[in-house]
């Protein structure tokens, strides 16, 4: 999931997560982290159905987009969507 993900993979974890003796702070660390990773992937989200639902040109080429993920996928039974890793 692209939250833990961004929560993983956020500098802060390590320090103020995994390495805090604090059970408290920790938590309060975590639930912080959890935060902004959610608010980072609605804003995604939300520009990218802004974005859909808005220009034709971006709804044609995100269809084009997806339609050959799946063409990819379903052709090469190795490759998994949930292993792939999208943007960043």
């Amino acid at each position: 999931m692209n939250i833990a993900q961004n929560v993983a993979n956020n500098p802060d974890y390590q320090t103020q997560v995994v390495n805090n003796p604090d059970p408290q702070n920790s938590r309060m660390a975590i639930t912080h982290l959890i935060k902004q990773a959610v608010n980072q992937e609605r804003r995604k989200e939300l520009s990218l159905y802004k974005n859909y639902s808005q220009d034709p040109d971006f709804q044609i080429a995100f269809e084009n987009s997806i339609m050959r993920i799946l063409e990819v996928t379903l052709t090469d039974s190795n490759i998994n969507l949930e292993n792939i890793k999208f943007g960043s």
